[in-house]
């Protein structure tokens, strides 16, 4: 069986190495030692966002995986009129 594939493997969190600006609000900074979100855009490319932001991006996110569910749950139920 093959394994479940990964569709989030191109974010992740980790500690600032470094002072950074929020690619969402530049007026937001992410201090040394900080827990940012971080976006792979692509190999050489990414983009990090302070807590806040990453709260409201994680909030958007689950409101979207909720609403993938919802819809394979419906294709799946017996006694849907498909």
């Amino acid at each position: 069986m093959a394994a479940v594939k990964n569709i989030l493997k191109h974010v992740s969190t980790e500690v600032a190495g470094r002072r950074r600006k929020c690619y969402r609000r530049k007026s937001h900074e992410i201090l040394k030692g900080d827990l940012c979100l971080v976006v792979r855009d692509g190999p050489q490319s990414q983009t990090t966002y302070c807590t806040v932001c990453a709260s409201e991006i994680l909030t958007k996110a689950d409101g979207v995986l909720a609403d993938l569910r919802v819809q394979f749950a419906a294709t799946h139920d017996p006694g849907s009129q498909e």
